[in-house]
């Protein structure tokens, strides 16, 4: 991570990112409810950030999104709308994609990761080490609803946020970045799983500022429209 706007990512800006309860919901939960960090269908929240971020570092590819009959949500593109990227003035990232989904279908989605690095070895730089997670968790401040109902906020992020956790392999760039990063070695961040939600249409909306100095201030504006087939 070497220069401003290189390889970080916010979804849900995320960016989505699991877990708000301490006990288990299992599939009793109501449709779209965020589950819980220690349990997500069995799975926790580390896995299933991991098993985004190395589909996604790997090409994301659309016919690869469905794991273990979980989808993976892809992000949109977002387009500055705003801001001149200074902390008083954040540029503004807007976007929104168009999901569809099987009934019955628990989805992924991350809301905000930062990337540890590898990079070119005639370069001399050491491998990123993980960054300090209360530093992390204070330069972003995330609100993800689904249909109005507010899942992530600023009080209740801690319990979204995955510590740094290390891929398998090194999930390499191609080509490098212009700073010489060869690779991705950890993720760090938030994000949810969700159950699934009824038949009909849905909306995630991501709205999270994220002002991480001395690298970037931006602010994400995220909506997915999500109809789920009967």
């Amino acid at each position: 991570m070497k220069s401003t706007y290189n390889r970080i990512y916010t979804w849900a800006g995320a960016l989505a990112l699991a877990m708000v309860l301490a006990s288990s919901l299992g599939f009793a939960a109501p449709p779209g409810t965020p589950l819980p960090n220690a349990n997500a269908y069995q799975r926790d929240l580390p896995f299933w950030l991991e098993t985004y971020w190395t589909w996604y570092l790997s090409g994301g590819a659309p016919e690869q999104s469905v794991v273990d009959g979980y989808k993976l949500l892809a992000l949109p593109a977002g387009e500055a709308v705003s801001g001149s990227g200074t902390p008083e003035d954040p540029t503004v990232l807007k976007g929104s994609l168009e999901v569809t989904l099987p009934p019955g279908t628990p989805f992924v989605l991350p809301i905000y990761a930062l990337l540890g690095e590898t990079y070119k070895p005639e370069l001399g730089y050491p491998d990123d080490q993980p960054f300090d997670d209360a530093w992390v968790l204070g330069s972003v401040e995330p609100t993800l609803t689904i249909d109005g109902q507010v899942i992530v906020s600023p009080e209740n992020k801690a319990d979204f946020y995955v510590p740094a956790t290390y891929f398998d392999q090194v999930m390499p760039y191609d080509p490098p970045t212009d700073y010489g990063a060869i690779g991705a070695i950890f993720f760090q961040g938030g994000g949810i799983v969700g159950t699934p939600l009824k038949p009909g249409v849905h909306v995630i909306h991501l709205y999270e500022p994220w002002i991480l100095t001395p690298f970037w201030s931006i602010v994400y504006d995220n909506t997915w429209i999500v109809t789920v087939e009967k």
